[in-house]
């Protein structure tokens, strides 16, 4: 194996090895210090430099926590699967790995070492999905092989949750091809260069429904069910620890950062932003920071709800997933198929793949047919939101207590 290969090996592996497990620490810290600041406490402020009393605001808390994990004992239960149980945490942690590696993002480095950007597919969206359902094998995987049964439970209902998120998820995505005429990642980028299709009413609420589904996907409050301690005492993860423990834990926030970078591919642009033309040895690292800054405001929003929201029950879980989000992306296609229709005049010609073809076709149309396009479409999608809502949540008389007094 020559010097050369060795390089590029280890350069290519740089981005994926080194600067998203460093953002996965910097994001627990942010997460800790962001409820604590939701809670009225202080949070982490101790841990800093080791052996004086500078905390740095509790930076080091994270270097702290991945020192204990690898120093604790790792038990496993006796009648437990060694094979499987072993096996279930690097399955966990892969299939976010390597989502990442295929995101639409070029480190460029300096002049002297050569650019790494992702590996780009044809089918690049079918990829992403494709990739993440074997996150749901791993989670059952632990449960199974734990051979516990709150365990066992806890994997169950992980498995039947992501199962039933995964479908709005993928019918959300249905829009931004049918838009962009394309499952290229780095196609869908280009077409929002002058339009994110956030901004249209349907990739509006295709985003909306995406970003729930992911909560439930990565197991996010307020659809963190299967570590749901007050029943399943830990879940999947329960006869898990020590560093098998914090490989879960590193999985799952890398899954974080692996799903907001679909989302910011699919609804926000990708890397595009204004700041180019600052200089020239900015410029190639104005898309990097535009891409990273985008993840990390949907990983805010995440942390804001899981300090706001309580978690659900597990009827009203399954019941949101198959009873309002599926027949709501379902009807959000349709509403994509009738305005990408009316916006082309009718001709076919018009919807054939090409550089931005959907922001022409919104520029060359009529503006009063774009106002009621839009605003019908919002209508439409709001009506049925309340009708979904009221249809599946009937009023409920208030308890009439009997001892108020």
């Amino acid at each position: 194996m020559s010097f050369e290969l060795i390089k590029d090996i280890l350069l290519a592996t740089v981005p994926l090895l080194v600067i998203f497990p460093s953002l996965f620490a910097f994001t627990t810290w942010m997460e800790r210090k962001a409820l604590a600041r939701i809670q009225n406490r202080i949070g982490p402020n101790k841990t800093g430099i080791p052996c004086t009393r500078i905390g740095l605001f509790g930076l080091g808390q994270p270097a702290a926590d991945g020192i204990k994990m690898i120093f604790k004992e790792d038990i496993v239960p006796r009648g437990a699967d060694r094979l499987f149980h072993l096996l279930a945490p690097i399955l966990a942690l892969i299939p976010a790995m390597l989502i990442l590696c295929f995101l639409p993002l070029e480190f460029p480095w300096t002049k002297s070492m050569q650019p790494i950007h992702a590996f780009l597919l044809d089918s690049a969206v079918i990829f992403f999905f494709a990739i993440s359902g074997l996150a749901t094998l791993a989670i059952f995987m632990a449960g199974w092989a734990s051979r516990n049964k709150y365990s066992l439970l806890g994997g169950m209902r992980a498995v039947a949750q992501m199962v039933s998120y995964e479908i709005p998820l993928v019918l959300s995505a249905v829009v931004v091809v049918m838009g962009a005429g394309s499952l290229s990642a780095e196609k869908i980028v280009q077409e929002q260069n002058f339009l994110w299709f956030v901004f249209t009413p349907w990739g509006f609420a295709a985003f909306v429904i995406f970003f729930i589904a992911a909560l439930a996907e990565t197991n996010r409050s307020p659809f963190d069910l299967p570590e749901a301690e007050s029943e399943l005492v830990a879940g999947y993860f329960t006869e898990y620890s020590g560093f098998k423990f914090a490989l879960f834990f590193l999985g799952e926030y890398i899954a974080m950062f692996a799903i907001s970078g679909l989302a910011v591919v699919l609804f926000l642009g990708g890397g595009n932003g204004p700041g180019a033309g600052l200089h020239p040895l900015l410029d190639p690292w104005v898309p990097v920071v535009w891409f990273i800054a985008k993840i990390f405001g949907l990983i805010a929003l995440m942390i804001w709800l899981r300090g706001t929201l309580p978690r659900l029950r597990v009827d009203q879980l399954m019941a949101f997933a198959w009873k309002f989000l599926m027949p709501l992306s379902i009807l959000n296609i349709l509403i994509t198929g009738a305005a990408l229709h009316l916006l082309a005049d009718g001709r076919l010609e018009a919807l054939t793949r090409r550089p931005n073809h959907l922001y022409k076709m919104i520029e060359g149309a009529n503006p009063a047919m774009i106002g009621v396009l839009w605003i019908g479409s919002f209508l439409i999608l709001y009506a049925a939101a309340c009708g979904l809502d009221n249809l599946n949540r009937p009023g409920a008389k208030p308890r009439n207590y009997k001892y108020a007094e």
